[in-house]
């Protein structure tokens, strides 16, 4: 057996044995997707509600309309009438939560056939089912002045399709899988998270936790050289950070089935070939995180200090992915140079069903790879100087 494969095999045990260090490891791997799809699915179920649940709505004025209020009623609401002056005000006051409020003059301009309004009042800000019973209600009175105004032509001799010589026809090409992502946007973005958090505690352990601890130098003095001892270390960070994908892979595929999507007319299945081509695609992200934090961690004096820097330095990674989900930025072989953002892009296709460039997953492999391999040997680099043990 190798110098390098004992350093792993050593690196690896150690870490296992260490409850702190598993926990700390797995935890978002293995809890991350249930809490992300339990809020994924609370919100959804929120936004979109029963499709048979009645519209709860306040009605200001309704003896002005008694044709639009006795239309409503027929429809799948619950009315309630309301004597104030100030319907605004009893929206504040949470007394209600969407009020129809009619103006006194409707009767006199409805004979008149002139152009009325009413206002629908609610409070956007509101996390329930405001949103969803406000579009609903607005499209119940659409639907009443359409029908009206079809009638008003019609008595007149004209012929209603004339208001509407132009009809526009939606062709959404997008797949289930792809609007169901839309929605689990941040599904890259906690993946590039779980490798790094993986072999975070490792990389400290291995680097800082060896020299506050006073153990690294006898183990620089063993017959082992600098470059085996920190490839072994970048391994078993590498390694960890495996088992911590497997993990979420594991517990997403469990998860997802629950996120109510069907409601909305969305699917997402990640089937176990795209799991395995998730799992291939970061293996390069796994070798260039494990090589940033062994080298950041490195520069630490102590435990506490090399989280901090590791902690600081794990966000750098995410701000791309943040930048283009923000700018709603597409694939390219451009940005296949960029580690974590490449990978996260290609997440994203293998989830969506989208077609796989193979220009652009070799372009990711060999950036990504070539990247780990400059900070893996800038990490010997500083394991070869005496320095390390200050």
């Amino acid at each position: 057996m190798s110098k390098l494969m004992t350093v792993l095999i050593k690196e690896c045990r150690d870490n296992l044995r260490d409850r702190r260090t598993i926990i700390s490891s797995f935890s978002l791997a293995i809890g991350g997707p249930a809490l992300f799809i339990a809020m994924m699915s609370f919100v959804l179920n929120t936004a979109v509600g029963k499709s048979d649940d009645p519209v709860l709505l306040g009605i200001a004025g309704a003896e002005n309309a008694p044709g639009l209020v006795a239309y409503l009623e027929s429809q799948n609401t619950e009315i309630t009438l309301i004597d104030s002056e100030d319907p605004k005000a009893e929206i504040i006051a949470d007394r209600h939560d969407l009020i129809l409020s009619i103006r006194p003059d409707y009767a006199e301009r409805f004979r008149a056939g002139q152009i009325n309004s009413v206002a629908l009042i609610y409070d956007s800000s509101e996390l329930g089912g405001v949103r969803r019973q406000f579009a609903q209600a607005r499209e119940m009175i659409s639907r009443y002045a359409r029908n009206l105004g079809m009638l008003r032509l019609q008595l007149r001799g004209v012929e209603p399709a004339i208001t509407a010589p132009v009809i526009v026809q939606e062709v959404d090409t997008a797949s289930p899988a792809a609007r169901a992502l839309s929605i689990l946007a941040t599904l890259p973005y906690l993946m590039v998270l779980v490798v790094f958090m993986g072999g975070f505690y490792l990389a400290i352990d291995s680097t800082a936790g060896e020299r506050e601890h006073g153990s690294l130098e006898p183990l620089l003095s063993q017959p082992i050289s600098r470059r085996e001892l920190v490839l072994g270390k970048m391994l078993a960070t590498s390694v960890f950070s495996a088992m911590s994908v497997i993990l979420f892979l594991a517990s997403l595929a469990i998860a997802m089935p629950f996120v109510p999507l069907h409601r909305i007319g969305m699917s997402l299945e990640i089937s176990l070939p795209t799991m395995a081509a998730i799992f291939l695609i970061s293996i390069p992200l796994m070798l260039f995180g494990a090589a940033l934090l062994t080298v950041v961690a490195s520069f630490a004096k102590s435990y506490k200090e090399a989280q901090t820097y590791l902690t600081l330095v794990i966000l750098v990674p995410t701000v791309p992915l943040i930048i283009t989900q923000l700018m709603s930025v597409k694939s390219s072989t451009a940005l296949m140079s960029v580690p974590s953002l490449s990978q996260a892009l290609l997440i994203n296709e293998l989830i969506s069903g989208a077609a796989i460039n193979p220009l652009h997953v070799g372009v990711s492999v060999i950036c990504t790879t070539l990247a780990a391999a400059l900070i893996a040997r800038l990490a010997i680099y500083l394991y070869s100087r005496e320095r390390i043990l200050i």
